[in-house]
This record gives structure tokens, sequence and C-alpha cells, in this order.
């Protein structure tokens, strides 16, 4: 059985699983702020290191580096979301309130993965009045310049009244050549995408550049709302959701899909990955505070997942 780690500070719960190193489910008294994945790794939020989204059919050159990932997720083509939310990490701390997790990508992982470096990144989570914090650091272990991303993948609880607001400039498109596109939302700054509520009329899996600021959520039939606050390195948005599902996930990232068949050397506020040194170290904080949501505007509880 994979083990469990569960953080309390007052009404605030997280438990966070070893496999995966990922939260397993985050709450606060009785209402779930995130929610399991119905599908692997079943998690309600992981790391995506050391690249975020997909790289087109898991290959790219870098430097003298010809790299062919091994498929991790059949039958996606490309490969996706890194190596950690597959790999078991080891509980390096522990206390009530926080804990850091450890995952080691060695040489015997590389070997598996095709992933031609060699890194490690330890994940701090801490429990605070207000919410949850979410350090992720990655250092190279290699001898030579590795590419590098990172991102969050959390689900949270859909709802059709709930609301989400974000500020972004532009939306990504994506090429037949699986390359990434950028076009201005809208022609006087930044605007909330999900402001009509897409995810009620369509499957979504939408990826937002230049994000301005952080985002909220709000369900208007419980009593806590959720803000997200990432590290000003994590520049855009994913949005992924299921019409018919009880889900959505709003995933802070580094860079945009298959940045490193772009130009892996620019950097990463532009959109690519960034170019992490041999022996050095990167970090960046996703904070997850909690709410409470005007009592006017509460009604009878609704499902959650």
């Amino acid at each position: 059985m994979v083990a469990i780690h569960r953080l309390l500070r007052g009404d605030l719960a997280v438990d966070v699983s070893l496999q995966g190193g990922g939260i397993w489910r985050f709450a606060r008294g009785g209402q779930t702020l995130m929610c399991p994945a119905p599908t692997a790794p079943q998690l309600a939020c992981f790391a995506m290191l050391p690249f975020c989204s997909r790289i087109n059919n898991g290959r790219f050159q870098y430097g003298e580096h010809q790299v062919a990932l091994t498929p991790n997720f059949p039958p996606e083509a490309h490969a996706i979301h890194g190596f950690g939310w597959q790999g078991l990490w080891q509980l390096e701390t522990q206390s009530d309130e926080a804990c850091v997790l450890v995952y080691e990508h060695d040489g015997a992982v590389s070997d598996k993965t095709g992933w031609p470096w060699t890194f490690r990144v330890t994940q701090r989570l801490v429990l605070s009045d207000s919410g949850l914090s979410v350090t992720l650091t990655l250092e190279n272990l290699s001898n030579d310049a590795m590419p590098a991303g990172m991102g969050l993948h959390p689900h949270f609880p859909s709802a059709a009244n709930m609301r989400v607001s974000m500020a972004c400039a532009g939306r990504v498109v994506m090429t037949d050549g699986f390359l990434p596109e950028v076009e201005k939302l809208g022609g006087h700054g930044e605007v909330n995408p999900l402001a009509g509520r897409p995810w009620l009329h369509r499957n979504m899996d939408d990826v937002f550049a230049h994000r301005s600021g952080g985002a909220q959520i709000v369900w208007p039939d419980q009593p806590w709302s959720l803000s997200i606050e990432p590290d000003p390195m994590l520049a855009h948005w994913i949005v992924y959701a299921l019409r018919d599902r009880e889900f959505i996930c709003i995933e802070p990232i580094s860079h945009l899909p298959n940045a490193v068949n772009i130009n892996p050397l620019k950097r990463p506020s532009a959109g690519e990955m960034k170019a992490l040194g041999p022996g050095e170290r990167w970090s960046a904080t996703t904070s997850f505070g909690t709410f409470a949501v005007a009592q006017s505007t509460l009604q009878a509880p609704s499902t959650s997942c």
C-alpha cells in the first residue's frame, strides 16, 4: 500500500501520496478544494517536472543530445507531464503542518525514461491559517545544461454555477506540427477567458499565455472560495476540463507545450524552457489561499468529487 501522510492545521487538511509525489485531497472543514483525478495517477494535484504538457512524439535535440523519450502514457503519442507524477517519492521531513518530498531521477531512471540528464526534485508542502503553499525545487545533477520546466496539475471540483476568473493576454493554438502559436485574446490587454464558463459547453484542453495575477475559484453553494497565486516564473496556464466530468484543472506552468522544440535558450517568460546549468537549482512557489464566501450566496450544498 502506498504511504499517505496527512497534514493538519485547524480545519485545513491535506493528504499527501508518495506515489506520484502529489496531493490526494485538500479540504477545509467539510469542503473538498482539490479532488482526486478519475484516471491515473488519481491524484488531486501533482508536479510536472522537468517539463510541462507534451513534447511532440517525445523527440527533440538539445545541444549534443538527440533525445527520444520512452512513451509514458499510452496510447498518447507524445511524452507528457515529465516523470515525477509516475515515480515513487521519498518523505524527507514531516511535521503536523508541513512535509518535504524528494524525487531522484538518477542514471538508472534516465535509462528507462530516455531523458539523458540526472536531476533531483524537492517538494515542500506547508499549511498556513489561510491555505497551502507548494514549493518545487529542481536541481540539475548532470555535467551539462538541461532544458527545464515545471508546473502543477491540480484538479478542482466543478459545478455548473461556479465562477473562475483569471487574466491573460494570449491563447495558444497548436499547429499541425505540434508547435504552439500565441494569438492575442483581446485588443485592449488582458481578458478573462473563463468568464463564460466554456467548460459547460465543450471539452477543454486550452493553453493561455502571459498571465496577469492569479486565478480565483468561487463555488457559490460552498463556504470557501480559492485563490491560486503562482510564482512569476510560472507565467502561463493550462485549463483542462471534460464537459461531463466533475472536475476542472487550472494548471500554472513555466513554458508552452513542446517548447523544447522551439528555442530552448530563450527566457522562459517568453514561453520557452529554462536552460538549467550543471549544479544549478531553480525554485518556484505556488500558494492556494482560502477565502470565506459571502453568506448571502450560500445555497444547498452541491455534489463535489
